[in-house]
């Protein structure tokens, strides 16, 4: 095993992912490069480096591993709160928004407005756990090729 894939596969997978997301909300909404740092929208960089490090694991170690069930249930975790917790506070940014709307405050509205769209659907989950798992399994061939 290549004593640096653990890091180096994860890391690429949710770059790539990153890189993706951007380009795809250049093409629609034009180019702002805040976005390259922002959360939520397809596909989820989270989940593409969490499964990036589970599949990696599971090749390198086995998935009857400490180290696989522990990588297990943090990706779990992060695609729950991708999913679920993520969702809520954009519900609450959207109705902070609103209420800001109707007590019509004038100000920067770009300092005043929240994010109202941080978390993932799950079509956007399931994008970044097959770009983590695709980017994996090219990575585990370049490395063998390459040692």
């Amino acid at each position: 095993m290549q004593s640096y894939a653990l890091v180096v596969i994860p890391i690429v997978a949710g770059l790539l992912a990153q890189v993706i997301k951007f380009a795809m909300f250049s093409l629609k909404h034009g180019m702002d490069w805040r976005f390259l740092f922002e959360y939520g929208h397809m596909p989820s960089s989270h989940t593409a480096m969490m499964s990036a490090l589970i599949c990696s694991i599971g090749h390198y170690y086995g998935v009857k591993t400490p180290e696989f069930a522990t990588a297990l249930i943090v990706t779990l975790l992060v695609i729950s709160d991708a999913l679920r917790l993520r969702m809520y506070i954009g519900s609450y940014g959207r109705t902070l928004n609103n209420l800001l709307d109707r007590l019509k405050i004038e100000d920067d509205s770009s300092t005043l407005k929240l994010k109202e769209r941080v978390g993932h659907r799950p079509s956007e989950i399931f994008a970044g756990a097959v770009l983590g798992i695709l980017t994996t399994l090219v990575l585990i061939r370049v490395f063998e090729l390459t040692a």
